[in-house]
């Protein structure tokens, strides 16, 4: 999870946020760390509950 945050700490920055949509524009799937992060955001939602 410490690289979750260290991916969406990126985008605090303009730069960061153009880096981080350079690197995944021409990707077919989500990188590896979307994945964790909305894997742990679904676990700790209460929609899984329902």
């Amino acid at each position: 999870m410490a690289q979750v945050r260290a991916y969406d700490e990126l985008s605090t920055t303009q730069l960061g946020e153009m880096l981080k949509q350079a690197q995944t524009a021409q990707l077919s799937h989500p990188v590896p760390v979307l994945l964790a992060r909305e894997s742990d955001r679904w676990a700790s939602s209460k929609d899984k509950d329902e």
